[in-house]
């Protein structure tokens, strides 16, 4: 892998890590266009540079969620319910990501799974948005029961299939479960700091257990520091745009990209 395609693939990751958009299906395309082989243990190094991004934009939510744990203020009792949710997710998560991941590099490498996975993010955000006109949303990450948190976590946890949106997927399932649009988003930004280091745990130790191994010194810094850096712009501007518009223009982006590729590989097929 040379640098240009490093910085390339990096800043696609941190700008779709966190708009609705999938992230992966994103990555596997560029792949397809670079005519490479998908390179998972870098996508995971690029999903450090993005973790990063996300634990310095939400420096503030993450001290007090880490302060709830030991104080005994009446008024932190709701973040440390908050990180509760927040455990179970990720608990549930890494169990579904775990199953699924003997067929997320054969799905990567085909342009009818990425355009499928598209298709599903497309029905996701569409479908909260849907419900989140149906009545008004007001509900705290605290208030959220059993059902909500394993909704959350198994999509969360399918996320690696390429052309399913993490940030998408779970900010729908939020919003299913009462969340606003914009304390979902944020709740699934949350949601994603532990699950995104895990995998990135995972990886390392594949790396010191030479199972894996990255590009080379010059491609891997300049994709991280472009995953960094789009990720934290991509982050702000996502949290704006979800507070003052809807979700559709994803949605139909996503629907319209899946049901594209879709068609391509039929033809491609009969080709």
């Amino acid at each position: 892998m040379d640098v240009l395609a490093a910085i390339v693939l990096g800043a696609v990751q941190g700008v779709t890590e966190f708009l609705p958009i999938s992230s992966d299906g994103h990555l596997a395309l560029v792949y397809h266009l670079f005519r490479m082989k998908p390179d998972l243990t870098f996508e995971v190094f690029l999903h450090v540079a993005t973790l990063l991004a996300m634990v310095v934009y939400f420096r503030s939510d993450l001290l007090a969620l880490a302060r709830s744990v030991t104080s005994k203020r009446p008024k932190d009792a709701q973040e440390r319910r908050t990180l509760v949710r927040i455990a179970g997710v990720t608990v549930v998560s890494a169990a579904v990501a775990l199953a699924i991941s003997p067929v997320v590099q054969p799905a990567s490498e085909s342009i009818a799974w990425i355009g499928a996975g598209f298709l599903l993010t497309a029905a996701l955000l569409a479908a909260g948005e849907g419900l989140s006109r149906m009545r008004p949303r007001a509900e705290p990450p605290a208030s959220l029961g059993a059902a909500p948190v394993l909704l959350i976590g198994a999509l969360q946890g399918i996320a690696p299939l390429p052309g399913v949106s993490r940030s998408g997927s779970t900010i729908a399932a939020g919003m299913f479960a009462g969340l606003s649009r914009e304390t979902a988003a944020r709740f699934s930004f949350l949601c994603g700091i532990p699950i995104i280091a895990l995998a990135a745990a995972k990886d390392g130790l594949d790396l010191l257990s030479g199972s894996a191994s990255l590009p080379g010194l010059a491609p891997s810094i300049a994709g991280f520091a472009a995953a960094a850096i789009a990720g934290y712009a991509a982050i702000a501007g996502l949290l704006g745009l979800v507070k003052r518009h809807g979700l559709w223009v994803f949605a139909a982006y996503t629907g319209l990209l899946g049901a594209g590729m879709l068609v391509f590989a039929g033809f491609a097929q009969k080709g």
